[in-house]
């Protein structure tokens, strides 16, 4: 039984991978989500075989069908990497409970902003906030306490609007003050704190490989949202496992 459940999470969370990849290509690029697939290079109408989610990929070999050009490996990576992420949560929630909606949800709005900040260097207010108010709601009704959500949003929020003021609003801008204030009130204020914590061990990582390779140098902008959203989704996934943990030393 629980494989059958792993294989339906798995298509479900690729199929909103898929829908995650139109939805962000659209909204950037202001085209009507009940607007028909077009082929982002040729601009051609794609019908609904060029678009189920991992199939298409692999039967086209990664190119659009009719101008044969290289499909962006960015659909096929969110398809297959949303997929994988369902499951996992899945694992955590066996018996189906109401938290493994939420953190769905959660996760589908994190990847979007994950996505979203690594293609454009956008953290979108008008997706953060609605969000904000939306996850509030939801915390509340599952029981998650109000003092727990705001000091999550004071210190989410907090930080990096003393960043803003700290460096005028050269070194975070006001979408990262948004984001951990959202983050701060799906998580809590322990979870938050962590999630900070991993989100800069993260992307000075990243920015040392960068340094490295000569692909990035000291100055150059990085998409802190993305590293914010990597960190939120790996700690509502594991965040229960490092408090046990840190609990015991």
């Amino acid at each position: 039984m629980m494989s059958l459940y792993i294989f339906i999470f798995f298509i479900s969370g690729a199929i909103a991978g898929n829908f995650l990849s139109r939805l962000i290509y659209r909204y950037y690029h202001g085209i009507s989500f009940w607007h028909r697939s077009i082929c982002p290079k040729c601009s051609k109408f794609l019908k609904f075989r060029d678009v189920i989610p991992l199939i298409s990929y692999v039967i086209l070999k990664a190119k659009c069908r009719l101008c044969k050009k290289k499909i962006d490996w960015q659909y096929i990576l969110l398809e297959v990497g949303t997929g994988i992420i369902f499951v996992l949560f899945y694992l955590k929630y066996p018996d189906l409970e109401l938290f493994l909606f939420r953190d769905l949800f959660f996760v589908l709005v994190l990847l979007f902003i994950l996505v979203f900040d690594l293609k454009y260097y956008l953290i979108l207010d008008n997706i953060v906030v609605p969000i904000f108010f939306v996850s509030l709601v939801i915390n509340f009704f599952l029981g998650i306490l109000l003092m727990d959500m705001f000091w999550g949003g004071v210190i989410g929020g907090g930080f990096f609007l003393i960043q803003y003021l700290i460096t005028r609003a050269k070194g975070v801008g006001s979408g990262d003050i948004a984001l951990g204030l959202l983050i701060g009130v799906m998580l809590g204020w322990q979870l938050t704190f962590m999630t900070i914590i991993l989100a800069y061990v993260i992307g000075g990582l990243v920015a040392i490989f960068l340094l490295v390779s000569k692909k990035k140098k000291i100055g150059d902008v990085l998409p802190l949202g993305s590293f914010l959203a990597v960190g939120a989704i790996t700690i509502l996934l594991l965040g229960d496992v490092f408090l046990n943990f840190l609990a015991k030393l």
